[in-house]
């Protein structure tokens, strides 16, 4: 078995999300919710693909993060709300992305609620970056971003309590923050 059908295949068995969950997270919009979308590029050593975003914007400038953002209140759910952005920031289509599934939803220092959506894109998708939000597009090959060799945590205090704080380094890129909990926690689920 290859590592892409291994990863889908480890994936699609893990538990899913209990409906009642799934249902508050993408039904309440009176809560702060978010999405974004971990796109797994399908080549013979399958990538995972994150943006570094402008220096100029004003939340979460110059960090990495996979294409994503806030629920408008037009998106049906928060899969529509993934794909929106991961258009609007890298311009591919809803249609090139074959979902394989939605991650827990994790919560943001700015207390957004999160949800990863997993998806695959073929190898021959194009994608750039929309330049008022996206400085650099790259790609990680797949089973180094899920290695937990590679993954680090340090234990910060801030003015509520103590929060573990992940980072994980590929080439000159220092990936952290909910980004890197995101990936851990896709790591940890897959072991």
């Amino acid at each position: 078995m290859n590592i892409l059908d291994n990863f889908i295949n480890r994936f699609q068995l893990i538990l899913p999300v209990p409906t009642d969950t799934i249902q508050s997270v993408d039904d309440d919009r009176s809560k702060k919710s978010a999405a974004v979308l971990l796109p797994v590029i399908c080549k013979p050593e399958p990538t995972l693909l994150f943006t570094k975003r402008t220096d100029n914007l004003r939340l979460h400038a110059s960090q990495i993060s996979f294409p994503g953002g806030a629920r408008e209140p037009n998106d049906h759910s928060l899969i529509e709300t993934a794909l929106r952005e991961s258009y609007e920031e890298i311009n591919i289509l809803p249609n090139q992305v074959q979902i394989l599934g939605k991650m827990q939803p994790i919560k943001s220092h700015s207390d957004y609620l999160v949800t990863p959506i997993v998806g695959l894109l073929s190898a021959k998708v194009s994608y750039y970056k929309n330049p008022a939000e996206v400085a650099v597009i790259f790609e990680v090959p797949l089973k180094h971003a899920l290695s937990l060799t590679h993954h680090h945590a340090i234990m910060i205090n801030d003015a509520r309590d103590k929060k573990r704080l992940f980072f994980y380094r590929y080439n000159q890129y220092l990936i952290w923050g909910l980004t890197a909990a995101i990936l851990n926690k896709l790591a940890l689920q897959l072991v």
